[in-house]
């Protein structure tokens, strides 16, 4: 199992080049790595002893204590989306005059001869969805209350030149998104779709260009909450029952009475509140989930 020494080591030949991300996974991810604990290792167990505390600092107990972070490391695609977006911002900024220029008509074009479309019956008036009745005519728009016997076929979505036809936008009673309007009255204008387009392209160019600083500095961050982690630079000693409470429901010890838990959220337990409108909301609100959760027991749901 890799020691936080090790992985400074690494982070700091990563920094000077003199070894690359992917060489580090090599050595990061290892299957000895990947199956035990970090807590089972004996330079865990080592350090621990150095830095926790005879008794919980919440609560003052003496028995049954456990180191508590305040903080955990996120899995490795988080610090990546996060260097990406560093790096996709940057080449925005580097190349914000001439973005517009990375997509053609002919891409546009191209995008809507390559994309699926489906027929759908509708509405002959308003191109609304419809439903059916026994009488004639057997047929009533939902939208407009058009009775009619023949619906029209339409293929979509519908593409709308805005860019180069200077082609007239529909005219819509209600929004596309209002209810009712469902999938057959989708429109795609082809601003739309270029402005779609340039933010795949500036994706793609952004990788070309920056793959490695993206990996690198996507790598040191991880490495960076790795070795906050296990160097116990954000812990608290807790005893079972405080760390149980902090971790399992989110509640630590109240700073006023110092007896009872409660929610990160609140400032006090809800007997230390000062009596108003808030205070018997919360009790409502628990009493609320108290009951349902006893009846959920006596249903044996």
């Amino acid at each position: 199992m890799i020691t936080c020494e090790e992985i400074i080591v690494l982070k700091k030949k990563l920094e000077k080049d003199e070894i690359s991300s992917d060489e580090i996974k090599n050595v990061y991810y290892t299957d000895e790595n990947l199956t035990k604990k970090s807590w089972q290792t004996k330079d865990w167990k080592e350090r621990r002893k150095q830095v926790i505390k005879d008794r919980c600092e919440q609560c003052g107990e003496t028995e049954n204590l456990t180191l508590q972070h305040h903080s955990l490391p996120e899995k490795y695609n988080k610090y990546y989306k996060s260097a990406f977006m560093y790096y996709h911002d940057l080449f925005i900024e580097e190349n914000i005059n001439v973005l517009n220029n990375l997509i053609t008509k002919e891409d546009i074009e191209n995008y809507i001869d390559t994309t699926p479309r489906e027929i759908y019956n509708m509405c002959p008036k308003c191109s609304g969805s419809y439903y059916t009745r026994k009488k004639e005519p057997h047929f009533v728009c939902g939208r407009c209350k058009y009775e009619f016997n023949e619906p029209i076929s339409k293929q979509l979505p519908e593409y709308i030149d805005d860019l180069y036809n200077n082609s007239p936008l529909p005219v819509m009673d209600k929004p596309a998104n209002a209810p009712g309007n469902r999938k057959v009255h989708h429109i795609m204008l082809y601003s739309y779709i270029k402005q779609k387009l340039i933010y795949i392209k500036i994706n793609k160019k952004t990788k070309e260009k920056y793959q490695r600083e993206i990996d690198k500095k996507a790598t040191i961050d991880y490495l960076d909450a790795q070795i906050k982690y296990l160097s116990f630079e954000d812990i608290i000693t807790l005893c079972k029952k405080c760390g149980y409470n902090k971790n399992m429901n989110s509640k630590d010890w109240c700073p006023v009475c110092k007896k009872n838990y409660k929610a990160m959220r609140h400032e006090t337990c809800i007997d230390c509140m000062p009596e108003g409108e808030r205070k018997n909301q919360i009790k409502e609100r628990i009493e609320f989930s108290k009951s349902m959760r006893e009846m959920v027991i006596e249903l044996g749901l």
